[in-house]
C-alpha cells in the first residue's frame, strides 16, 4: 500500500478533501492536519457512514467525544462493523487525564482499534493499561515550514511578552507576566451572535450582541497590567503578530498536545512552559518549569531571556533545530510505520 486512503473523523463540522482547503495546509496546526498530510479526506462525527469508513484504508479517529454515551457508541459501532483491512487509529484529544477516569466505553473504543495515538508521552504507559491495543505517542503533523516562514528575526522583535492562554482562562501565565515589567499580549475568544451563542454570551459576558465585552471585561480583570486583548484571529496573522515578541509564558496544567510550544519553537520564540506539555523539556530545556505554579522559577527564567542575549540566542536556536522532528512528513512516516504500511 503505497498511497493509503486516508479518512479522518473530527470534531469541527464539515465534509471535504486536502484539495479542498489548500490555503489552510501551510499553517494548520490542530487534528486537520492529519488531512493535509496524507492527503486524506476528512468528515465529522456527526456525518460519517460506515460507507465512508469502508472507503478508506486507514482511519483516524479524533476522541474527543469518547466522553459522551451516544457518541461513544456510534464511534464504536463504526469501529467494530468496519470491513477487514481498513486499519483504525484512535487519536486521542484534550487532556490525558480525562482517560484516567475509570469509563467502559473508552476501553470498548481502544481495544476495537488498531492503534492508540497518544498525544502525550507522559501518558502512554497508563494509556497502555487500559487496552491490549498498542499505544504510541505520535502526535498530529506539523507544518514547520509553513509556520517559521512567519518568523521575526530576532534583532526586530519587540520587548512584549505573550500569554498564551486565552484571557480569562488562567491567572498564572498573568502573574508571571506582570512581574516583568514589559507589555503583554493575550488573545480572548472571539464573541459570535449565532443563535446556539447567545445564552451562553449572557452568561459569560453579561450581552447578547456587543462583540467588544470579551476585550472589556480582560482588561477590567487585568487591570494593573500594560495589556493588549486581541480577538481570535486567522493562524497567518497570530503567527506574525506574536512572533514579533520577544517572549510567550505558558504555564500549562494540562498533558496534551501543547501546540503553544509547537508554534514558538517554529517561530523561534523562547517560551516559558511546564514539564506536563512533553514538548518543553525537548525543545525548550531551559525554559522548562516543574508545575504550572513555579511563578518564581517562571519569573526568574524569563528574566535571564530579557536580560542575556546570548542565552536567549541559545534558546531560540536549541528549539528551531529540533523543531523538525515533529515535520509533517517525519510523523506521518512514523504512524504508517507503526501500522506496517
Amino acid at each position: 500500500m503505497t498511497h493509503p486512503k486516508v479518512l479522518l473523523i473530527g470534531g469541527n463540522r464539515g465534509r471535504w478533501t486536502w484539495q479542498d482547503r489548500l490555503h489552510d495546509a501551510r499553517y494548520d496546526n490542530g487534528i486537520e492536519a492529519w488531512v493535509h498530510a496524507t492527503q486524506g479526506t476528512h468528515v465529522d462525527h456527526a456525518s460519517v457512514t460506515l460507507d465512508d469508513v469502508n472507503r478508506a484504508d486507514v482511519v483516524i479517529c479524533n476522541t474527543n467525544g469518547l466522553f459522551k454515551p451516544k457518541e461513544a457508541m456510534r464511534y464504536i459501532r463504526l469501529a467494530e462493523q468496519r470491513r477487514s483491512g481498513v486499519l483504525w487509529v484512535s487519536l486521542l484529544e484534550g487532556d490525558m487525564r480525562d482517560y484516567m477516569r475509570p469509563h467502559d466505553l473508552v476501553r470498548r473504543a481502544f481495544d476495537a482499534s488498531d492503534l492508540v495515538n497518544c498525544i502525550n508521552r507522559h501518558a502512554t504507559d497508563a494509556i497502555q493499561g487500559l487496552t491490549t491495543t498498542p499505544v504510541r505517542y505520535i502526535g498530529i503533523p506539523y507544518p514547520v515550514e509553513g509556520v517559521r516562514s512567519q518568523a521575526t528575526p530576532i534583532a526586530e522583535r519587540l520587548c512584549r511578552v505573550y500569554i498564551c492562554a486565552f484571557l480569562m482562562k488562567r491567572w498564572n501565565d498573568a502573574i508571571v507576566a506582570r512581574q516583568l515589567g514589559i507589555p503583554v499580549d493575550g488573545y480572548h475568544v472571539r464573541m459570535h451572535r449565532r443563535l446556539s451563542e447567545l445564552h451562553r454570551n449572557w452568561k459569560r459576558y453579561g450581552t447578547i450582541f456587543d462583540k467588544s465585552a470579551p476585550a472589556t471585561i480582560a482588561r477590567s480583570m487585568y487591570r494593573d497590567m500594560d495589556l493588549t486583548a486581541r480577538p481570535e484571529s486567522r493562524m497567518a496573522e497570530y503567527y506574525a503578530a506574536m512572533g514579533r515578541n520577544m517572549l510567550w509564558i505558558n504555564m500549562d496544567e494540562r498533558y496534551t498536545w501543547a501546540r503553544y510550544v509547537l508554534d514558538a519553537a517554529a517561530l523561534g520564540v523562547p517560551i516559558i512552559t511546564t514539564q506536563s506539555t512533553g514538548h518543553g523539556d525537548v525543545l525548550f530545556p531551559d525554559t522548562t518549569v516543574a508545575t504550572p505554579f513555579d511563578v518564581v522559577d517562571a519569573v526568574r527564567r524569563s528574566r535571564r531571556l530579557l536580560d542575556d542575549v546570548d542565552h536567549y540566542c541559545h534558546v531560540s536556536a536549541h528549539a528551531q533545530e529540533l523543531i523538525w522532528q515533529y515535520d509533517a512528513p517525519k510523523v506521518v512516516s512514523a504512524l504508517y510505520a507503526e501500522l506496517g504500511i
